[in-house]
């Protein structure tokens, strides 16, 4: 076996990625999961929240309380900067809670 050229395996994984298109699944999914392990005071947002999805940079959260609801929509804008800080770059535009 004649070895041409060789590549790590984070470039063969990150190469496969980009072939089969999975940039996008894959980062809805680590928002996500930025999303569910996000606290605000000693609410972990995981927990009171029942869907969500993300389409366009809107970042869309079904909390299933309204009182908590009311609370997170004050600090929307720091959930969203917190959100972007924990990604490691601007992906969410806006946050949308229903």
């Amino acid at each position: 076996m004649n070895r041409k050229s060789t590549r790590s395996i984070g470039e063969v994984i990150s190469s496969y990625v980009k072939e089969a298109h999975l940039e996008e699944g894959l980062l809805r999914a680590r928002i996500f999961d930025a999303w569910d392990r996000m606290k605000s005071g000693t609410i972990v947002l995981g927990a009171c929240t029942s869907y969500h999805s993300f389409r366009d940079g809107v970042l869309t959260c079904r909390i299933n309380s309204s009182v908590v609801r009311s609370h997170l929509q004050m600090q929307s804008g720091l959930l969203l900067a917190r959100l972007n800080e924990s990604l490691g770059g601007e992906y969410v535009k806006q946050l949308k809670l229903t």
